[in-house]
């Protein structure tokens, strides 16, 4: 069996991370995506609520394929979040399968740095999505997607949703923009 898991903020999830998910359906048995808890490197920037970010996944992602399911375990998990944590999750829950982590450039040029990378390495393949230049390390082995154009990151979007709510819906799923209007989520 083949998995990928996409694990990220999602704060929110935007027209990228959709993007993304559309490209590898069809290459994979499973997509789960993880929302994290907390992640190492952004202790200070998540704004909603984990729910709140678990219910804008469901929204953007779920209706893709019956293929993705969007899980809450890390947020029942210890913060912050460990990457490693999640993966042996899923080969408890699938002995066996063939794992990829779906991440992109940001995450690709610090992958080195992440808690017991090397063990993670052995286990898993990564798949990398262009994104703004970053330098990655060409001694890791990653399958690098470089035709990837979106240049929206989720720091960015909440800066445009509140200041320009119009300018920001676009780059949203429709219910995703309509969940963050009802709940008044970046001070919309």
């Amino acid at each position: 069996m083949k998995i990928y898991m996409f694990g990220g903020s999602f704060d929110p999830p935007h027209l990228a991370h959709i993007e993304i998910v559309n490209r590898l359906i069809m290459d994979c048995d499973k997509l789960y995506i993880f929302p994290v808890k907390q992640s190492p490197y952004k202790v200070n920037e998540v704004v909603s609520t984990s729910d709140q970010r678990f219910q804008m996944c469901r929204l953007a992602f779920q209706s893709i394929s019956r293929k993705i399911e969007v899980s809450n375990f890390e947020f029942n998990s210890s913060s912050p979040s460990y990457t490693l944590n999640t993966v042996r999750w899923i080969f408890n829950q699938f002995p066996g399968c063939e794992l990829s982590i779906i991440i992109g450039e940001d995450q690709g040029a610090k992958l080195d740095t992440w808690h017991e990378f090397e063990v993670l390495q052995e286990l898993v393949t990564f798949i990398c999505f262009s994104r703004n230049n970053f330098d990655l390390n060409s001694e890791i082995q990653l399958a690098y997607i470089d035709d990837f154009n979106y240049e929206i990151s989720s720091t960015e979007l909440r800066h445009v949703l509140y200041h320009d709510l119009e300018k920001a819906k676009p780059m949203l799923h429709p219910h995703v923009f309509d969940y963050i209007q009802e709940n008044k989520l970046y001070s919309c």
